[in-house]
């Protein structure tokens, strides 16, 4: 069986309703031409005779072209319904909206969204997906979610980028720590003490290699799944850590000293990131709205 299309079956409505093939070509906006052909396939496709000509009498349909006549009124009506309701969804704010979140600034944009979406537009259903830069990446690419917002390292070509917020690496350590009294710290200084790092990927891989580029080793004391605890660690003394965004105490109230590293490195700005090539749904660019709102 040849594969049917849309097409012919719009088409075939058309001719269906309107008993001629001249006014269902002015009703479909395309020749006399087209619609005989889209008819001539549909009976292919199908294997039966749908309609018969009569002479100055227009289109009459055989019982199989009665019963493809219904079937098809109801297909294109349901595919016009679907169009409302994407046109709808992707121009208004009402619907789901699923952002994937990087770990450790969940904290920061969650909330803040939660509130502006909650006060803003409380129609729309908002959904998180928190993992590290690898599963929030290919949740975006699955389907699951239409946004992330996380570090640019994490994220690939396939991906269109907005710059929140500019970050560099900074040490942190406890105000007792020997690397507090410098103003700027060096690879080379931090690799005589122990540290503390984020055990989430790219994040370590990123950290560990710019170790190597500066020609020293880190000496890993602690790999840890979340912030609060490598501030906890810093702000006991036990290490020092490599942070993007600083804070003055730990979860313990432990004081904290945040030092720019006096090696260059590169820059990890906290981006928003959508895949290259799809268009942005209002509630999208909603989102991103709030989030350029916030680190304004």
């Amino acid at each position: 069986m040849s594969e049917l299309t849309l097409r012919q079956l719009e088409y075939f409505a058309a001719v269906a309703e309107t008993q001629s093939v001249t006014h269902a070509a002015r009703l479909c906006h395309v020749s006399q031409g087209a619609v005989s052909l889209a008819l001539g396939q549909l009976e292919h496709a199908l294997g039966v005779t749908l309609a018969m000509r009569q002479r100055g009498r227009g289109i009459a349909l055989t019982p199989e072209g009665q019963e493809v006549a219904t079937r098809a009124r109801f297909i294109t009506e349901q595919v016009e319904r679907l169009r409302d309701a994407v046109s709808q969804v992707h121009t208004g704010l009402s619907g789901r909206l699923s952002i994937g979140v990087f770990t450790t600034v969940a904290v920061q944009v969650v909330p803040h969204l939660i509130e502006w979406f909650c006060t803003r537009h409380p129609e729309l259903q908002l959904s998180f997906v928190e993992g590290s830069g690898p599963e929030i990446q290919e949740a975006l690419f699955a389907g699951r979610t239409q946004l992330s917002v996380g570090y640019e390292t994490q994220f690939g070509q396939d991906c269109t980028l907005e710059m929140l917020q500019e970050f560099h690496r900074k040490v942190v350590v406890s105000p007792s720590h020997p690397l507090a009294e410098f103003e700027e710290i060096s690879f080379a200084q931090l690799a005589r003490y122990p540290a503390a790092f984020l055990n989430l990927e790219p994040a370590l891989q990123h950290t560990l290699a710019e170790f190597q580029r500066h020609g020293v080793t880190a000496n890993v004391g602690w790999l840890l799944a979340n912030v609060p605890s490598i501030h906890s660690i810093v702000g006991r003394g036990l290490a020092y850590s490599l942070l993007m965004q600083p804070t003055e105490n730990s979860m313990e109230n432990r004081p904290l000293v945040f030092r720019p590293l006096s090696d260059e490195t590169q820059t990890n700005s906290l981006v928003a990131a959508v895949p290259t090539g799809v268009s942005r749904s209002a509630m999208v660019s909603e989102a991103l709205a709030a989030l350029h709102a916030q680190w304004q």
